[in-house]
């Protein structure tokens, strides 16, 4: 107990407030403190001091993403060194290859996936969420009754509570739409579209959601994408580990 004491100022963090700018939000993230009393029955349990074992109480920014769920995600929290590679599905597309790599260079990302794709590419689903992938319903191209049974579908695989949709013009209708599923917008302000490692190397900033469309060029250079991301000290995350606080 004496030495958890002594110690645990060591391992608290304040929280982040979230950063409000317009109808934008850069989400913010939650500090902690040592639960001295469950860390020391953790510890006595164990029979030794061991700094792995402290058990914390999660401290919830003034400023919080939940109470602002009307505003567009544009970026992580820049103090959690994380990446968001998205990619947007349509039908058409083979993601076969994108996945391979992705997996080999343990990258989790967040596929965004139109009506046509989940029907046609529905068993796809389990394995991307197994390899610690986020999967979400491209909001625009669903009718409100086909969204919100793929996005419980979605949901039901991925044992998830909340997700994600994906706008770019101002929408108050699609943001309510999207709240009410208990879903987040997001709005990345960096869009690839034709050369992707040149976009990602002009634009690239801590927290950045990197929106890139699924073609050859990309397939041909993800991989150094992602290995310019790594040598920057970034973490490759899907949405949920890099916005939600």
């Amino acid at each position: 107990m004496v030495e958890i004491k002594q110690n645990k100022d060591k391992f608290y963090s304040e929280p982040i407030d979230a950063i409000i700018d317009d109808n934008t939000i850069i989400p913010g993230v939650k500090g902690k403190t040592v639960n001295i009393s469950k860390s020391y029955k953790n510890m006595k349990k164990n029979g030794y001091y061991n700094e792995s074992l402290y058990i914390y109480d999660y401290l919830n920014p003034k400023v919080s993403l939940d109470s602002n769920k009307d505003k567009y995600i544009i970026k992580g929290n820049p103090s959690k060194r994380m990446i968001s590679l998205v990619f947007k599905v349509s039908n058409n597309d083979n993601i076969s290859s994108i996945v391979t790599t992705l997996n080999n260079y343990n990258a989790k990302s967040t596929f965004f996936v139109d009506k046509s794709w989940i029907y046609d590419n529905n068993e796809l689903i389990d394995e991307l969420i197994k390899n610690g992938h986020n999967v979400a319903p491209f909001f625009d191209e669903y009718s409100s009754i086909d969204f919100e049974w793929i996005d419980l579908l979605i949901k039901k695989i991925n044992k998830q509570n909340v997700g994600f949709c994906y706008g770019l013009d101002d929408n108050q209708s699609n943001i309510n739409s999207c709240r009410e599923r208990n879903n987040y917008m997001i709005r990345p302000i960096v869009i690839s579209e034709k050369t992707p490692l040149v976009d990602i190397k002009e634009k690239l900033e801590p927290g950045s959601i990197l929106s890139l469309r699924i073609n050859s060029e990309l397939k041909k250079e993800l991989a150094s994408i992602i290995i310019y991301i790594k040598s920057k000290g970034y973490k490759l995350s899907n949405l949920e580990e890099n916005v939600l606080e």
